[in-house]
């Protein structure tokens, strides 16, 4: 069969060992999860499972990829280099409800369709849905689900986690890839194993689960003093270990490549004067007050824990959301800004012979950074919310060799996009995202950056500040939620 034969742009001497040892694996197997760091070749892995697979059974199965949406055509592009599939039979549903729906209804049922996770949580894709559903269910072939970033449905409680656990029990065959299904704890793991054995190893119902594997330290706090503190019961994470060891493979960088050296900096900052007095006045009364252009004085109120800790990270990156006369906010710029200084003097020694990703969660900083590219005459390309052209950006970053800079938020472009062409990343401010935190990372430390002798992060902070709390905690593999800022706020 076609499918079945070598693609001339894929010799079977090009997989890494680990994707070789996963593929014998999972390849006898129902369903797999390939627990693979980001840059390891988890797509790529899948695929050749796949194409097995289909030999198998002497057909392309009907096919059901489940993506963030900034790698859908990454996908495509996998399927047309890697195998000899036509183009046409790997279908992306993109555009409104409507045009997906179409797209769907069109295509044969011997197709690879390839959504986002949010058509699960949208209204106005339940249509697509039920295709899917009508599809799926009355297939004569055994059909294939596999969940990209399977992290995305370890919310038991979302839409979308719900959607995708109901319809698993369609598929014969089901893929997990991700390098984090344990971001918060280990309760992470239980709706994206069920979607993976439809409940073998952890059970059908979450509660039962988590009444087995969890305690809650503070159960006999007085009521009104009571927050819960759930943790593993001693032992436990072994026998969880064990029990998603026999369908799954774990790879690490550290282990698998032959990368060049990460090298880490923290380069500190003092904050200027307004920067310290706003600080201040938000730390130690939740409120801060700022002079907008007008004359008029705004103010900037956080009621809650993780309001104030962005708060304080917008100050120290060098803005403040504030509200307007009729109740909106808006955003006023703090002017004596040491961070913009520090960033100008890093761009102007490293910018020279190298190409640089400069990471920003706050769209307020954008400006800032284009104003000190231009400043060194230095040409950007950008990737994140406000772009729609983010094709063109990340080909103009990668071979156009006057652009030296990309300006990229964590969020939206740190996400299986390979950008192996910069050995530097400045990070200019950071959220409280661990997986964030390690996708931006990998967008240059990853397969391809064995060019480089070394790839450095580094990361701007303010001394003393929120910026050190978060840094260090990202630096533990910690996820930065409300317990870890309630129980650490009172340091900063």
């Amino acid at each position: 069969m076609e499918i079945s034969l070598p693609h001339p742009s894929a010799p079977k001497n090009d997989l890494w060992e680990h994707q070789q040892i996963a593929i014998q694996r999972a390849k006898t197997m129902d369903f797999f999860a390939f627990l693979f760091q980001p840059g390891l070749g988890k797509s790529r892995t899948t695929i050749e499972v796949l194409r097995q697979k289909f030999t198998e059974h002497n057909s392309i199965l009907p096919t059901l990829i489940l993506a963030p949406p900034v790698v859908i055509k990454n996908w495509k592009d996998e399927w047309v280099k890697f195998s000899k599939i036509k183009p046409e039979k790997v279908v992306p549903l993109i555009g409104t409800g409507k045009q997906r729906l179409k797209l769907l209804q069109d295509s044969p049922l011997d197709s690879i369709w390839i959504v986002n996770y949010e058509t699960f949580s949208v209204k106005e894709m339940k249509p697509i849905i039920e295709e899917f559903k009508k599809r799926f269910s009355t297939s004569k072939l055994p059909c294939v689900l596999v969940a990209d970033e399977a992290h995305r449905l370890k919310d038991i409680t979302a839409k979308r986690t719900k959607a995708v656990m109901d319809i698993a029990p369609l598929f014969k065959y089901r893929y997990l890839l991700t390098g984090t299904p344990v971001l918060n704890d280990y309760r992470d793991i239980f709706s994206q194993f069920y979607i993976l054995d439809l409940g073998q190893r952890f059970g059908k119902n979450f509660y039962s689960f988590k009444a087995t594997y969890f305690t809650d330290l503070n159960r006999h706090m007085p009521k009104q003093k009571y927050f819960p503190n759930i943790q593993l019961i001693k032992g436990m994470e072994e026998q969880l270990k064990r029990k998603m060891q026999d369908c799954s493979m774990f790879a690490d960088k550290l282990t698998c490549l032959d990368l060049p050296p990460l090298l880490k900096k923290t380069i500190e900052v003092e904050m200027g004067s307004e920067q310290k007095r706003l600080y201040e006045s938000m730390k130690r009364d939740l409120i801060a007050t700022i002079l907008g252009e007008d004359g008029k004085l705004r103010a900037s109120i956080a009621e809650l824990a993780i309001t104030k800790a962005l708060r304080l990270q917008q100050i120290c990156s060098g803005h403040l959301r504030v509200e307007n006369d009729n109740g909106q906010t808006g955003t006023l710029k703090i002017k004596d800004n040491p961070r913009k200084q520090a960033l100008k003097e890093l761009l102007m020694d490293l910018a020279i012979r190298n190409k640089i990703l400069v990471w920003s969660v706050f769209k307020d900083n954008y400006d800032d950074i284009r104003q000190v590219c231009r400043d060194l005459d230095l040409e950007f390309a950008e990737l994140h919310g406000e772009i729609t052209n983010k094709e063109d950006q990340i080909e103009k970053f990668r071979n156009d060799p006057k652009v030296k800079v990309l300006i990229g938020n964590p969020l939206s472009a740190g996400l299986g996009i390979n950008l192996v062409e910069a050995s530097y990343m400045i990070y200019y401010s950071r959220s409280f995202s661990l997986e964030a935190d390690i996708q931006s990372e990998a967008r240059c430390y990853r397969a391809g950056s064995e060019r480089h002798t070394s790839i450095t992060r580094i990361d701007i902070v303010c001394r003393g500040t929120i910026d050190e709390l978060v840094l260090n905690a990202l630096a533990k593999k910690q996820q930065l939620g409300d317990r870890l800022l309630r129980d650490h706020l009172q340091e900063i």
